[in-house]
């Protein structure tokens, strides 16, 4: 009977990529280290990186993923161990490897062989690393030599492994006595002590908890890495030392302080090699009085080896958490309708039971809204190699600072942004930030500056791209726009219309065309993409100092919380969070100083306004004193929106109009409500812009 490995292969896949790409992250924070001792935590997190995805490419038979992570493995060994430095030229060698192993894995799991220009690859990088290896060895044996001569040497015959399974081991699938029996069949005469932590202490028994840890010792004519091998698997499960015959003290000292019962692992020693009684005695005494009475290594249970905690996440797939806030949305609009027909039956116990539904439901909304928000950190991270490349490339030092990497977003915004973001970047780096040169000539840094940085504003999401490169010209911006087209050469614009320029379909200031950019469509790609999810794009930008790109998203695009109005007999919904305040329009200003304007004068402020009547095209109009004015925000821009009446607020669940109403400037999709009729959802974006643009062109007439 076959086994069906497709699902375990998958899990394998997803948790290497995972895997590798903290191991990327690791590499470039190793780059920039100072600290030595981050670097060694960081070089031991590669290493069980790597280590990881080779055994579990072992039990899968992936070959080419576990010739190559085993060299790679290999080299990190001697770092780990301080015997070898890892330089810029090998980092860069480590992250060339990690893109061909992801790459050998994605095949693998697809049962296709690797073709020529891989594998040939992968022996070039195997080749690099063997170098490093034949380079290093001599270098190695010295100091293993030196270290031999130093330290003490002891006289024992037999072969000692000390095996100290950690609490989950058998939870996590693997059997620590399947390994014991492996070693009896490779090694002869294998004595096996065993010791047992107490069960019987503050926390209940667990049966599926491992309490034992092993003492071995045997004769064999196999080197130390044979004998390692044969743990292979369960290394990141265990504390495993291995004291080979005339071995060194250090690991004796070592081994003996993961356990807390002196007389066990002296009893233990004893029955391994006579010659370690009277040497375990002394370090218990400290080598001062052979006499005193033995005393516990340790007793504290901080000895013990640390505990892996139970995992507290779940994997879950992204299919499923949409469906169920598809789910949580027909809830909601099921609750709202449910709530207008408690409210025309009169019964106060029924209507009082609905609000607290309503309430619930909108826990339940909440709730399930946060199962989809991740930290963009985890995309921000991923450009630190974009910038190392594309700077090395380009013959630049950029040094890339990340600011607000906990800030949290809809994860459908996550996979969606990525893509704006790296074009944005690459153009950051070629077109803003100078050569060292350059900069050095301006009195800048050697090195630039280029910052990515999210928060929260008003209800919406803001990333801003900012370098301190030489900034936008605009004169050859215009220039470029009126040769292509884009804009007559007596069209008046004002800054912020020519920085927005950039983001025209097949606009470009390169001069050539390269790797990197010069065809005109990456930042076309970033406007198309960032108005696909209701969001705008803004250009701040000083010549010879930088620029600054904000890309402003909503929270969510499934639910929101809405504010309601109508207008001619018709609902209305905008985002709550852009709704600064809402007031009775004739208490503002009277209907004279308003004729023929597009602005009012509120509290010495001057506020640009449409009547949402006339931007819908209905000519008849109502009284003045029933009117009211609804107070906009986004971003920095705010605006007034003349409506019929006011609703209040409304949980909205956004449905797509769909392909009929793409490019449909102003509204943003619709939603039913309890009622059963459709409100539309209007895009505030897009009217404080469409209400300033009026305002100007009046103020240019005058």
């Amino acid at each position: 009977m076959s086994i069906d490995l497709s699902s375990a292969i998958a899990t394998f896949v997803t948790e290497s990529k995972e895997l590798l790409q903290e191991m990327e992250n690791g590499l470039l924070d190793l780059e920039s280290e100072t600290s030595e001792e981050h670097a060694n935590e960081i070089i031991n997190a590669l290493f069980r990186a790597i280590h990881t995805i080779k055994g579990s490419a072992g039990i899968f038979d992936f070959e080419h993923v576990v010739t190559l992570t085993h060299i790679a493995e290999t080299l990190l060994e001697d770092a780990r161990n301080g015997n070898l430095q890892l330089g810029k030229e090998l980092i860069s060698l480590y992250l060339e490897t990690r893109d061909a192993t992801e790459s050998l894995i994605v095949l693998a799991a697809a049962e296709t062989e690797p073709d020529q220009a891989l594998l040939n690859k992968v022996n070039n990088l195997v080749s690099c690393f063997s170098k490093y290896i034949d380079a290093d060895n001599t270098q190695i044996d010295q100091h293993t030599a030196a270290q031999s001569s130093n330290e003490g040497t002891l006289d024992n015959e037999r072969w000692i492994v000390f095996f100290v399974p950690n609490e989950n081991v058998l939870r996590n699938g693997l059997d620590p006595y399947s390994f014991i029996h492996y070693l009896d069949s490779e090694t002869s005469n294998l004595v096996v002590n065993t010791w047992l932590e107490s069960m019987f202490g503050p926390q209940q028994y667990d049966p599926e908890s491992n309490y034992l840890s092993f003492v071995l010792s045997f004769d064999s004519d196999k080197s130390e890495s044979e004998i390692l091998d044969i743990f292979e698997f369960i290394q990141s499960e265990a504390y495993i030392a291995v004291l080979p015959p005339k071995g060194n003290i250090d690991v004796l000292k070592l081994s003996i302080q993961k356990y807390q019962d002196f007389d066990f692992i002296t009893e233990a020693l004893s029955k391994a090699d006579q010659s370690f009684v009277d040497i375990v005695k002394l370090l218990n005494c400290g080598g001062t009085d052979s006499n005193d009475p033995p005393k516990k290594v340790s007793d504290e249970p901080a000895a013990v080896p640390s505990k892996i905690h139970k995992s507290k996440t779940l994997r879950v797939e992204a299919l499923k958490l949409d469906r169920l806030i598809d789910q949580v949305g027909e809830m909601v609009i099921t609750g709202a309708r449910t709530n207008l027909l408690a409210h025309e039956t009169g019964n106060e116990t029924l209507i009082e039971a609905m609000a607290l539904l309503e309430r619930l439901v909108e826990n339940i909304r909440d709730s399930s809204l946060k199962l989809r928000m991740v930290q963009i950190g985890e995309t921000f991270n991923k450009f630190k190699r974009v910038v190392r490349d594309i700077a090395d490339e380009l013959g630049k030092q950029v040094d890339l600072t990340i600011i607000g990497a906990e800030t949290e977003l809809d994860k459908t915004f996550v996979e969606k942004v990525s893509d704006p973001l790296m074009h944005i970047v690459r153009n950051a780096i070629d077109h803003g930030i100078e050569d060292p040169e350059t900069r050095l000539a301006q009195g800048k840094p050697e090195q630039g500056q280029l910052t990515l940085k999210a928060y929260h504003d008003s209800g919406s999401i803001v990333i801003e791209v900012s370098d301190d490169g030489k900034g936008l010209d605009q004169e050859k911006i215009l220039k470029r726009a009126v040769d292509r087209g884009l804009i007559s050469s007596n069209q008046t614009l004002q800054e912020k219309d020519i920085n927005l320029l950039i983001f025209e379909p097949g606009f470009s200031t390169a001069e050539s065309i390269t790797n990197i950019s010069g065809r005109g469509v990456g930042m076309d790609v970033v406007k198309r993409n960032i108005d696909s999810l209701r969001g705008s794009v803004e250009v701040e930008s000083v010549q010879g100092e930088g620029s600054t790109i904000l890309i402003r998203l909503p929270l969510t695009l499934s639910i929101i919380d809405g504010f309601m109005f109508e207008v001619h007999k018709e609902n209305y919904v905008i985002p709550l969070d852009t709704v600064v305040e809402c007031l009775e329009l004739h208490e503002v200003v009277s209907e004279q100083d308003i004729q023929d304007k597009s602005y009012i004068n509120l509290r010495t402020e001057v506020l640009p306004f449409i009547r949402l009547r006339t931007l819908f095209g209905i000519e008849e109009q109502i009284d003045h004193t029933r009117e009211s004015l609804v107070i906009v925000q986004f971003g920095t821009l705010r605006a007034g929106l003349v409506v019929d009446s006011l609703k209040g607020e409304f949980q909205t669940v956004v449905k797509p109009l769909g392909r009929l109403f793409e490019g449909l400037k102003c509204i943003s999709g619709a939603t039913i409500l309890g009622s059963g009729n459709v409100a539309i959802i209007l895009d505030v974006s897009a009217l404080i812009k469409s209400a300033i643009s009026v305002y100007e062109a009046l103020e240019k007439k005058h």
